[in-house]
């Protein structure tokens, strides 16, 4: 029963890390695509803050990142930090700069999304059957 809990709050802590890579990651995009506004250009006193900010953002997706990738496999954080950075990117986009995603948009990302899902679960498959093999030290 410990094994079992224990397993659960890895995965949890797993996907609270990649969460917060893919809010960082598409926080940075915002802050990067703020700084380059036609209204800030020439006026490095706003556009300086905004470009920390997205450096300071993009630290922080690598940060959070390794650590998800310290406690799962890398297609597992890969797919839970895309998916989050894709839909929030997208509702920033339509909420801070009035920006539409199409249907097709939508479609391709799930799609891109549910193509890495396959490869994770391959993947998995492969670990379960690596670590049952008896000749594996």
């Amino acid at each position: 029963m410990d094994m079992i809990n224990s397993m659960h709050l890895r995965m949890l802590e797993t996907v609270k890390y990649a969460i917060y890579s893919g809010v960082c990651a598409s926080s940075a995009s915002i802050f990067g695509k703020i700084s380059g506004l036609p209204i800030f250009e020439g006026n490095f006193t706003f556009r300086i803050p905004f470009f920390i900010c997205m450096l300071v953002c993009n630290g922080g997706v690598w940060t959070f990142f390794v650590k998800a990738l310290q406690l799962t496999n890398s297609l597992s954080a890969t797919v839970i930090s895309s998916a989050t950075n894709y839909v929030i990117s997208a509702v920033a986009g339509f909420l801070i700069f009035g920006e539409f995603t199409s249907l097709w948009w939508w479609s391709g990302m799930f799609l891109i999304i549910l193509g890495v899902l396959l490869i994770v679960a391959d993947e998995s498959k492969k670990e379960v059957k690596s670590s049952d093999d008896p000749r594996r030290l």
